[in-house]
């Protein structure tokens, strides 16, 4: 079984995991909140392609349009399907139609052609990831966010996005520093806590924060 086959059936089991959370949280939530910022739990999808439903929500085209509907994904690789409000009719879009799918609580996006964290020398074609922070032209996601809220999470699994490039966010301390002063180390303070090892992987949501607000207050 390759790397990648693996990702798969651990990433389906945490969208597994997800879908059980945004049941219970669904109840207590009200409305829709669209705009990208957050957006419903993705549904669980068995690598066979089983369609499991999300709920009504948006979904995003790669024409930035946003469109309601209630939504169905099949499989990982096998796109999404939406029924409109009116309509009887079922559409299936392919990861290269998508670009994001949001609901009640999370938003998740499709990440495209990047390494596999774990086997680097595999490529991910598409997948859908749950974003953390979208600002200033910053995309950090996170491709295993089930553990995210644990207090032993050290950062592992997040992903940054700054124009074409997709980095894997290292989480031991040398290769963490260097990545992130090469993206950030113009920012005086950043760079200054960086040299001094005060931050860490599971503050890189701070760190681009930091530096997008501080990049549009002084340029």
């Amino acid at each position: 079984m390759s790397g990648f086959v693996r990702w798969r059936k651990v990433l389906a089991l945490s969208l597994l995991l997800l879908i059980t959370q945004a049941i219970q949280v669904s109840a207590q939530v009200g409305g829709l909140i669209i705009a990208g910022v957050r957006s419903a739990t993705m549904g669980a999808i068995a690598t066979s392609g089983d369609l499991v439903s999300l709920g009504k929500g948006n979904y995003q085209l790669v024409d930035q349009s946003w469109h309601p509907a209630k939504m169905w994904l099949q499989g990982l690789e096998g796109g999404l399907q939406a029924q409109e409000e009116g309509s009887r009719q079922k559409r299936l879009f392919s990861l290269d139609e998508v670009q994001a799918v949001a609901t009640v609580i999370d938003t998740f996006r499709v990440m495209r052609n990047f390494a596999d964290p774990k086997k680097p020398d595999v490529k991910v074609p598409a997948c859908f990831v749950k974003q953390v922070y979208n600002r200033g032209g910053y995309l950090l996601a996170s491709y295993s966010w089930t553990t995210m809220n644990t207090p032993e999470w050290d950062g592992d699994g997040l992903l940054l996005s700054h124009g074409k490039q997709v980095i894997t966010v290292p989480v031991k301390r040398k290769e963490f520093e260097q990545v992130m002063l090469s993206l950030f180390g113009d920012h005086p303070d950043l760079a200054k806590q960086l040299k001094a090892g005060a931050l860490r992987a599971k503050q890189t949501k701070q760190i681009v924060a930091v530096y997008v607000n501080w990049k549009q207050q002084n340029h």
